[in-house]
């Protein structure tokens, strides 16, 4: 293999690793709340909620604006303020924040840099956009000239791994029936880039998985919670 592409693959490996420090491991983005709620409980409640989280907040949304950015060039402050107008959880912006902020300030530990990263990182400093962690997480992903649709299928497979670890904790389930679910989650994962592809501007930007953001409205009212959003 071309040097080149190694040194592609060993920063894609990186960067998708779900122990990448971006502080993802401390949110659950409403899973806790199914899992406190009874209706996630097992392996295939799990991967019911995943399903619908890729299908109805990933693919339209999150993924669709990684699209926009990656493929389209499409400017990441006029996609910061869409996904954040589009979040009406004010916990679920500010865990965003949180990560956004964590993986730019990883990357400049790391010594990943590019112009646009330097642009979003100066517009979140200056308040011009609250922070979307999937922006910057693009943003990375392209630093490494990682083909737009490798690193959104990575990203997804990432943020999957960090959800189910979430399961994993607060169920509690067993490392194999994590593996497994994950396992079983190729077929949506892959139907989720193909959904997100589909996007052609800003106003394709939309959620369609309402039970998901109930769990995130309602996630601030749990007694005793694990996670911060």
């Amino acid at each position: 293999m071309h040097h080149t592409a190694m040194t592609e693959l060993t920063a894609l490996l990186q960067l998708a690793d779900a122990a990448f420090p971006a502080g993802a491991f401390a949110h659950s983005f409403g899973l806790e709340t199914a899992v406190v709620e009874g209706s996630v409980r097992d392996e295939a409640t799990l991967v019911a909620w995943l399903q619908a989280y890729l299908r109805g907040v990933f693919a339209p949304l999150d993924g669709a604006a990684f699209v926009l950015l990656a493929r389209d060039r499409i400017d990441a402050e006029a996609l910061d303020d869409r996904l954040a107008a589009a979040q009406p959880n004010g916990e679920l912006r500010r865990a965003n924040a949180h990560l956004a902020r964590a993986t730019l300030a990883t990357f400049d530990a790391i010594g990943l840099t590019s112009e646009a990263l330097a642009r979003y990182r100066d517009a979140i400093a200056s308040e011009r956009c609250g922070g979307q962690h999937v922006l910057a997480a693009a943003l990375g992903y392209d630093a490494c000239a990682i083909d737009w649709r490798t690193a959104l299928t990575a990203h997804a497979t990432s943020t999957v791994t960090t959800l189910a670890s979430v399961a994993a904790r607060a169920v509690p389930l067993g490392q194999r029936a994590v593996a497994h679910a994950r396992w079983t989650l190729r077929p949506a994962l892959d139907a989720a880039v193909a959904r997100a592809a589909t996007v052609r501007d800003l106003e394709d930007l939309a959620t369609g998985a309402p039970s998901i953001e109930i769990d995130g409205l309602r996630h601030r009212r749990l007694d005793g919670r694990l996670f911060a959003s």
